[in-house]
Protein backbone atom coordinates (compact mmCIF):
# COMPACT_ATOMS: atom_id res chain seq x y z
CA UNK A 1 0.00 0.00 0.00
CA UNK A 2 2.88 1.97 -0.19
CA UNK A 3 1.67 3.71 -3.54
CA UNK A 4 -1.79 4.49 -2.49
CA UNK A 5 -3.18 1.99 -4.67
CA UNK A 6 -6.17 -0.66 -3.02
CA UNK A 7 -4.17 -4.24 -3.93
CA UNK A 8 -5.78 -7.01 -2.38
CA UNK A 9 -4.04 -9.95 -1.33
CA UNK A 10 -5.18 -13.17 -3.34
CA UNK A 11 -4.12 -16.43 -2.50
CA UNK A 12 -5.31 -18.99 -4.98
CA UNK A 13 -5.63 -22.80 -2.87
CA UNK A 14 -5.21 -25.10 -5.40
CA UNK A 15 -6.41 -29.10 -4.47
CA UNK A 16 -3.19 -30.71 -3.32
CA UNK A 17 -4.39 -34.01 -3.96
CA UNK A 18 -2.25 -36.52 -5.31
CA UNK A 19 -3.77 -38.47 -8.29
CA UNK A 20 -1.72 -41.61 -7.63
CA UNK A 21 -3.22 -42.13 -3.85
CA UNK A 22 -6.88 -42.16 -5.07
CA UNK A 23 -9.01 -44.64 -4.97
CA UNK A 24 -9.95 -46.28 -7.90
CA UNK A 25 -13.57 -46.34 -9.26
CA UNK A 26 -14.43 -49.57 -9.55
CA UNK A 27 -18.22 -49.44 -10.54
CA UNK A 28 -18.14 -51.85 -13.55
CA UNK A 29 -20.94 -54.04 -11.77
CA UNK A 30 -24.18 -51.99 -10.57
CA UNK A 31 -24.80 -52.62 -7.33
CA UNK A 32 -28.32 -53.21 -5.93
CA UNK A 33 -30.46 -50.38 -5.34
CA UNK A 34 -30.05 -49.22 -1.40
CA UNK A 35 -32.78 -50.65 0.98
CA UNK A 36 -34.09 -49.35 3.94
CA UNK A 37 -32.75 -50.31 7.04
CA UNK A 38 -36.09 -52.34 7.87
CA UNK A 39 -35.30 -54.44 5.07
CA UNK A 40 -31.95 -55.41 5.34
CA UNK A 41 -32.46 -56.40 9.61
CA UNK A 42 -35.52 -58.71 8.34
CA UNK A 43 -33.24 -60.03 5.80
CA UNK A 44 -30.09 -60.56 8.47
CA UNK A 45 -32.91 -62.26 10.83
CA UNK A 46 -34.03 -64.67 8.34
CA UNK A 47 -30.60 -65.82 7.25
CA UNK A 48 -28.95 -66.30 10.90
CA UNK A 49 -32.60 -68.40 12.03
CA UNK A 50 -32.32 -70.11 8.81
CA UNK A 51 -28.24 -70.74 9.43
CA UNK A 52 -29.24 -72.22 12.63
CA UNK A 53 -32.29 -73.96 12.00
CA UNK A 54 -30.70 -76.27 8.95
CA UNK A 55 -27.41 -76.52 10.90
CA UNK A 56 -29.08 -78.32 13.49
CA UNK A 57 -31.33 -80.40 10.96
CA UNK A 58 -27.78 -81.12 9.16
CA UNK A 59 -26.36 -82.30 12.20
CA UNK A 60 -28.68 -84.53 13.75
CA UNK A 61 -29.45 -85.84 10.36
CA UNK A 62 -25.38 -86.57 9.85
CA UNK A 63 -25.16 -88.50 13.20
CA UNK A 64 -28.49 -90.55 12.69
CA UNK A 65 -27.43 -91.72 9.23
CA UNK A 66 -25.83 -94.69 10.13
CA UNK A 67 -29.13 -96.35 11.84
CA UNK A 68 -31.46 -94.75 9.57
CA UNK A 69 -29.85 -95.53 6.54
CA UNK A 70 -32.15 -94.89 3.46
CA UNK A 71 -32.94 -92.48 0.56
CA UNK A 72 -35.02 -89.67 1.93
CA UNK A 73 -32.78 -89.13 5.08
CA UNK A 74 -30.54 -88.48 2.56
CA UNK A 75 -32.24 -86.14 0.47
CA UNK A 76 -33.15 -84.46 3.55
CA UNK A 77 -29.63 -84.06 4.15
CA UNK A 78 -28.59 -82.75 0.90
CA UNK A 79 -31.69 -79.93 1.01
CA UNK A 80 -30.43 -79.07 4.65
CA UNK A 81 -27.06 -78.60 3.29
CA UNK A 82 -28.18 -76.91 0.25
CA UNK A 83 -30.13 -74.31 1.86
CA UNK A 84 -27.90 -73.52 5.06
CA UNK A 85 -25.21 -72.98 2.49
CA UNK A 86 -28.01 -69.95 0.44
CA UNK A 87 -29.00 -68.76 4.28
CA UNK A 88 -24.78 -68.05 5.02
CA UNK A 89 -24.28 -66.06 1.90
CA UNK A 90 -27.99 -64.61 2.55
CA UNK A 91 -26.50 -63.14 5.36
CA UNK A 92 -22.93 -62.58 4.64
CA UNK A 93 -24.89 -60.39 1.49
CA UNK A 94 -27.45 -58.42 3.68
CA UNK A 95 -24.20 -58.21 6.21
CA UNK A 96 -22.43 -56.04 3.19
CA UNK A 97 -25.54 -53.86 2.76
CA UNK A 98 -25.52 -52.58 5.95
CA UNK A 99 -25.34 -48.60 6.18
CA UNK A 100 -21.49 -48.21 7.12
CA UNK A 101 -20.26 -51.25 5.57
CA UNK A 102 -17.11 -51.17 3.25
CA UNK A 103 -18.31 -50.52 -0.32
CA UNK A 104 -14.64 -51.35 -1.57
CA UNK A 105 -11.97 -53.64 -0.91
CA UNK A 106 -8.59 -52.27 -2.28
CA UNK A 107 -6.59 -55.28 -0.45
CA UNK A 108 -8.13 -57.80 -2.99
CA UNK A 109 -7.65 -55.68 -6.24
CA UNK A 110 -9.76 -55.02 -8.75
CA UNK A 111 -10.29 -58.48 -10.06
CA UNK A 112 -11.00 -59.55 -6.38
CA UNK A 113 -13.41 -56.50 -5.70
CA UNK A 114 -15.36 -56.90 -9.09
CA UNK A 115 -15.95 -60.46 -7.85
CA UNK A 116 -17.13 -60.26 -4.11
CA UNK A 117 -19.18 -57.31 -5.25
CA UNK A 118 -20.86 -59.05 -7.71
CA UNK A 119 -21.44 -62.35 -5.89
CA UNK A 120 -22.17 -61.07 -2.51
CA UNK A 121 -23.79 -57.81 -3.46
CA UNK A 122 -25.92 -58.56 -5.87
CA UNK A 123 -26.73 -61.68 -4.11
CA UNK A 124 -25.77 -64.44 -6.89
CA UNK A 125 -24.70 -66.94 -4.56
CA UNK A 126 -27.35 -66.62 -2.38
CA UNK A 127 -29.60 -67.16 -5.35
CA UNK A 128 -27.59 -70.07 -7.05
CA UNK A 129 -27.60 -71.88 -3.40
CA UNK A 130 -31.80 -71.80 -3.35
CA UNK A 131 -31.90 -72.53 -7.30
CA UNK A 132 -30.19 -75.65 -6.32
CA UNK A 133 -32.14 -76.63 -3.08
CA UNK A 134 -35.27 -76.36 -5.67
CA UNK A 135 -33.33 -78.11 -8.45
CA UNK A 136 -32.20 -81.20 -6.32
CA UNK A 137 -36.08 -81.44 -5.30
CA UNK A 138 -36.70 -82.16 -9.39
CA UNK A 139 -34.24 -84.10 -9.86
CA UNK A 140 -34.89 -86.47 -7.44
CA UNK A 141 -38.55 -86.52 -8.65
CA UNK A 142 -37.54 -87.76 -11.95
Amino acid sequence: MANGTDEADYTIYENNENTSQRSPEFPPFPGPPPMPVGTLMVGLVTGVVGMCANAVVLVVLMYGRRYFRNKVNTLITNQSAMDLFACIFLATSFVMSLPGASQNYLVLGEVGNNLVCFLFRNRVLSIVSMNAAKIGLVVIEI
